[in-house]
Formats: C-alpha cells, structure tokens, sequence
C-alpha cells in the first residue's frame, strides 16, 4: 500500500503542506488531516505511467509513505492518540484516545483502505473513558478491551457486515487505597523527571477465545465459568507484600507461547511526595497450570539510595559486561529502578520485553529463573538521548519494536537475549568481536525527508509483512517485505 501525490502550486501549496503537518503541540506530523472523514488530500486523477498519482508534472513530490514501506492512513479524527492495535490480514482494531472524544474503539478494513468507528460509546459515560488500557481479539468478530477507571468491554458480531453487540464488566481492586489522585489503574513514573509518563495498568490478552486473562492494578483476572454458568472474570492472582504495605503493585501487559505458559509483567512501586509519581521496581509473574509463580522481584530503596534489589527467592537484573582487560565477560547486577511495560515471547517458557524504555529484558523460567539485561544501542529519530522504547512484538525469526520517532526489525535470536548481548547493528557486532548476537536495522519511518517526532506507542502484525506501528494521530501501515 505505497501513495504517492505530485502537486503544483508553489509556495501556497507548500505553506498549505507545512500547516497541516503541524500538530497543536507545534510537532512535526506529515498525516493528512481529515475533515469529517475524508483525507485532506485532494482527489487525484488516474495513475500515470509508472504508477504514481499526478496533479502537475512540474509540482514537488509527495508521498505518504516512507522508503521501508511504512504508509499513513487516514483517521475519521485528526485528535485521536492510537494506544495499541491488534491486527489480522484483512482487518484491525485499535484503542485511541482523545481529549474531545473520549476512548475510541475503532476497525480498519483493507478492502476498503478505511478506519471507521466501532463502540457504541457507553464507555465514555460519565465517570468512564479517562484513558485506554490494552485490547485484544481472538478473531475478527470478537473483541475485548480495557477503558478506565476499571472496565473490560467485550464485544461479539455475527459476521463482519452484522452489528456489534458490547457487554461490559467492572474489574474489582483488592489492593491498598493509595488516595483519590492515585489511579491505581495508571500510575505515573518519570525516567527523566521532568516528563512524568502514565502508564495503564488495564488491560486484556489471551490464547484463544476460551482462555481469556485480563488485568486491574495488581490483579490478574481469568475469563472461565464456575458450576456451569456463563462465564464471569475470576480473580486468580494478586500482586501484594504484606511485608512492604507501603508498596503498590502493578500489571502491565501479558505474553506466551501457549495456555500452559502465560508470563505477566508488572512493577512494584512506591509513591513519593514529588513531582515524578512512583518509585518502580520490576515483577515478573509466569502462569502454568500448576501455580503462578514471581520469578522477578525486588525491595525498593528508595532515595537516596535509589536501588530495586532483588526479593529473597526471586532472581535479580543482572548484566554480562565484556572486560577486556581480564579477557572475557563479568556478572553484575543491575539495582537501577524501572518497569518492564511490554512483552513478547521469543521461545516457550520466556519473554523478552521493552526494560525502563532504555533496554531489552530477557527472563528465562528454567531453574531458578534468569533476568538478563539486553542493551539496545540505536537512538531515537528525534530525541538526543535514550531510544525511549515503546513495544515490542515477534513473529517467527523477526523481532519488532517501536520507540521515539522510529521502528526496530531486529533478529528474534533467544540464546543471544538469554546471554545478554543486546541489540546491535551488524557493523557493531564485527567491531565488538561479538560471535552470535542479535542484529537489527533501523525500518525508516521518515516520512518526506522528515522524521516523526513523536512516540510510536505500538508495533503489532499478522505477519511480517502486514504491520502497524501507532501513536498520537497515527496509524502507519507496511505491507512490503
């Protein structure tokens, strides 16, 4: 799906082009704005020889598609902020929200290259739609999503022409009250301090349509049915310390290769009287049909000290470092605070997820457990200083990740992640003398010479190469190789 448009006009056009790439926040966005949900661009005339749209011959090029493949589509609003996606081949849901909108839930159709909406808009009811958690789909008839303060709506249609039908639950909290300006289904932690970032402790994933898990807070639910009745959400884990009733606990996201092998990831937290929210610590939870088990924990020290160390029984961050004056690599723990907020599963029995938006972590379930440290080079497109890493999402041999203006292809490669060797380019591992580490490139999502500035919050697919990266106004699509 590659667009591109020639247009004439000069200097109004392109002062036209430079208002409408211009988001309120004075950030560069090169999405066509809508304008009740047709594209700002005007329609063209049939495709020249060659395949591209023409307007005039003698006009700049423009294109709505980057050099990788990655091609804007058009939103029904221009102030939807796109939080996660779930995709198949021909279709795709996504979350979003909107300052004047709400939480909205909305449907792309490949055949007709369109986004519409999809809710009945009871979730912005007075009191709901705050915020977005995560969503999930079985199919394409079906639909789970979060939306605050704690609700999972389901929705089920007959056929994808039929309507939707939507039902929702309100998922309990069994944890500490923490105080009216403490959502304890989004907390808030700053890397940078002067950025605090909020991020949703909601959310819905599962298996298959039968197993079903969706999160509140510190609370892990399980969708089944008891004695024979329809099925309700069934607590089945809750993240507490009675030793540390100070500490709040949170879950994040869900990941895993089977119904048998479901890992949870989450932070331990403890709020502070400042400007940055909460002090995070990471947890791990795994889920087997035997018991869930924390294989990542820690203690908070808090300032001055500022370390998460790891729990008696749990295992702590730790890195492998290449010294070369002792001639081979050295162990040592990672103590720096942070949460684990996105996961995918490289192989069974393992996760690999986005570390304090700095770094990959790999945790192993084997034995005792593992949590290594994987460093990630790359910066992001528009942003000096970390990648500030969004996602991550695997399929197969490739590895997906979103950051700051920027999208990863990277090798799914589990023995480098469970050794530490981080993400490299190719170039560095030959200068490293790293001998089977991963490699990744960067996916151009530059869009007119142009890179985004801006977060793309989720990168998810059907395939490979039926991709969708998101974030604030939009929706960038790829369907090449």
């Amino acid at each position: 799906m590659r667009r591109t448009f020639i247009l004439a006009g000069g200097s109004a056009v392109l002062a036209a082009l430079v208002a409408c790439a211009t988001s309120d926040d004075g950030s560069s966005s090169f999405l066509p704005d809508s304008d009740a949900g047709s594209s700002a661009v005007p329609e063209a005339a049939a495709p020249a020889e060659g395949g591209a749209w023409v307007r005039d011959a003698g006009g700049p090029t423009i294109s709505w598609c980057s050099d990788a493949g990655w091609c804007a589509t058009t939103l029904p609003d221009p102030d939807l902020t796109l939080t996660d996606i779930w995709p198949f081949d021909e279709r795709a849901f996504a979350i979003a929200e909107s300052q004047t909108l709400g939480t909205k839930v909305l449907e792309w159709t490949e055949a007709t290259e369109s986004w519409a909406y999809i809710d009945d808009n009871s979730q912005n009811a007075y009191g709901q739609g705050q915020y977005a958690g995560k969503i999930w789909a079985p199919n394409e008839n079906e639909i789970y999503y979060g939306v605050a303060p704690s609700f999972l709506y389901h929705g089920t249609r007959a056929t994808p022409s039929s309507p939707w039908t939507w039902e929702s639950t309100r998922l309990e909290y069994s944890g500490r009250d923490f105080g009216p300006e403490r959502d304890p289904g989004r907390p808030r932690y700053a890397k940078h301090s002067t950025y605090p970032e909020h991020y949703p402790a909601l959310g819905v994933w599962g298996t298959s349509g039968d197993d079903v898990y969706a999160w509140y807070a510190n609370t892990i639910f399980h969708r089944k049915s008891e004695d024979g009745g329809a099925p309700t959400w069934v607590p089945e884990y809750v993240a507490e310390d009675s030793a540390t009733p100070d500490d709040a606990f949170f879950i994040f996201a869900a990941a895993g290769s089977s119904s048998d092998d479901v890992f949870f990831a989450g932070g331990r937290g403890r709020y502070n009287t400042g400007t940055t929210g909460v002090f995070p610590c990471t947890i791990v939870v795994r889920r087997t049909p035997d018991e869930y088990r924390r294989i990542v924990d820690h203690t908070i020290n808090p300032a001055p000290e500022g370390t998460c160390r790891a729990k008696a029984g749990a295992v702590q961050f730790r890195a492998d470092i290449f010294v070369a004056a002792l001639g081979g690599n050295i162990s040592l723990p990672i103590t720096n605070p942070g949460w684990l907020t996105s996961i995918a599963s490289p192989r069974p029995g393992a996760v690999v997820g986005i570390l304090d938006r700095t770094n990959l972590g790999y945790i192993g379930s084997d034995g005792a457990g593992s949590a290594l440290l994987n460093p990630v080079g790359v910066r992001g497109a528009t942003y000096a200083f970390d990648p500030l890493l969004s996602s991550i999402w695997i399929h197969g041999d490739t590895a997906w990740l979103s950051g700051w203006g920027l999208v990863l292809e990277a090798e799914n490669n589990p023995n480098a992640f469970a050794a530490g060797q981080g993400l490299r380019t190719a170039e560095e591992l030959v200068t490293a003398g790293v001998d089977g580490g991963a490699t990744y490139s960067i996916s151009t999502t530059v869009l007119n010479g142009a890179p985004l500035d801006r977060s793309l919050l989720q990168v998810r697919g059907s395939s490979n190469t039926n991709l969708w990266a998101v974030g604030p106004r939009y929706a960038l699509h790829k369907t090449t190789p």
